[in-house]
């Protein structure tokens, strides 16, 4: 919380402008809003933070009857999912895996008593997903086990981290990423329309098919060099890449409803631009 000077330079701001944007976005009675289920970028926490209005990240899952973990108004650390729900114990397998424990978590499965074995271990729900606390107990979620590219290296790389920072590049819309069992990361990813056809009309570029083109794809090779790789590790840069000509779509079976990327579907359906 701000204090002194900073204090009612802020009240003052908020008075002139913040409360305006709170009112025009239908926020002006909200005290925060509650994100889950996908990491949200951090730019957005930020701006809707400096209109005082919290955004708080928080991670559960149906198996937990709601949320494990959750970020709360005073106890805020952008970037995380907050610290266990009262009552939850959460912690790491070895592996990096998250571990939930209390009353909310689940019996079982319905008649499926493999499942539940698989995934309720001496009252423990292993959750699939890879997680680490800092000093404070805030916890944050990597990505899921299942997904974790391991390189031919050896090296575990979760894409997710990766994709995120693909696709808030202006020209791309989607992102897959590729490596497992592979020397090094590759990626495929879709262009965002209406970005690239803005990007057309300003540089007077022919043709249909904006994919293919070439100052297209150096549009977006230098977006990953300047954007992506300069704030990844070495081993997390995108070495290659393929633009596809059309988004994944929820018809074609390669999104669910919620938008979430069905990996080995996207695999399956461009396998020949991946091994390109």
């Amino acid at each position: 919380e701000p204090t002194g000077l900073l204090a009612l330079q802020y009240k003052l701001a908020n008075q002139l402008v913040y409360s305006k944007v709170k009112e025009a976005l239908g926020m002006s009675r909200a005290r925060f809003c509650l994100t889950g289920a996908a990491p949200i970028a951090t730019e957005i926490v930020e701006f809707f933070n400096c209109l005082d209005f919290p955004f708080l990240e928080i991670y559960g899952q149906t198996e937990v009857s709601g949320p494990t973990s959750i970020n709360r108004p005073g106890a805020n650390k952008i970037g995380s999912v907050g610290q266990a729900w009262p009552g939850v114990q959460v912690r790491l397998a070895d592996d990096g895996e998250i571990l939930v424990k209390g009353p909310n978590v689940f019996m079982g499965y319905y008649k499926n008593p493999e499942a539940t074995a698989s995934d309720l271990v001496d009252g423990w729900l292993h959750t699939g997903d890879l997680g680490e606390f800092d000093e404070q107990d805030y916890l944050t979620v990597i990505g899921r086990k299942k997904e974790i590219i391991i390189t031919s290296g050896g090296l575990n790389i979760a894409p997710s981290n990766i994709e995120a920072a693909l696709v808030k590049l202006p020209l791309v819309s989607q992102a897959v990423c590729i490596g497992d069992k592979r020397r090094y990361i590759t990626a495929i990813v879709t262009l965002n329309a209406e970005t690239a056809a803005k990007f057309a009309k300003d540089n007077a570029l022919e043709g249909q098919d904006l994919h293919a083109h070439p100052a297209i794809i150096e549009a977006v090779q230098k977006g990953i060099d300047e954007q992506v790789n300069n704030h990844l590790s070495r081993a997390e840069h995108v070495r290659d890449f393929r633009i596809l000509s059309r988004d994944f779509t929820l018809e074609d079976g390669e999104i669910t409803p919620l938008l979430k990327i069905k990996r080995k579907i996207v695999y399956e359906h461009f396998k020949s631009e991946i091994e390109s």
